[in-house]
């Protein structure tokens, strides 16, 4: 059950906090376009990504890049 919370809806990939994301994968997030009312700080403390499709999860919202 908890491996389909990690799971992206989009295209099945593993979703991955800020932490876990490689160098590269965070510079990609940086550049992904996001809700204005949302600083990168707020940003990697409240969401998870998809490095397969870079879908951007966070409890309440979402964001298909």
């Amino acid at each position: 059950m908890m491996e389909f919370r990690n799971q992206c809806p989009r295209c099945a990939g593993h979703l991955r906090e800020w932490s876990e994301l490689s160098v590269e994968e965070r510079e990609v997030v940086k550049r992904l376009p996001a809700s204005a009312e949302f600083s990168l700080e707020e940003r990697k403390a409240s969401r998870r990504w998809c490095a397969r499709c870079w879908y951007e999860e966070s409890s309440g919202t979402t964001t298909l890049a």
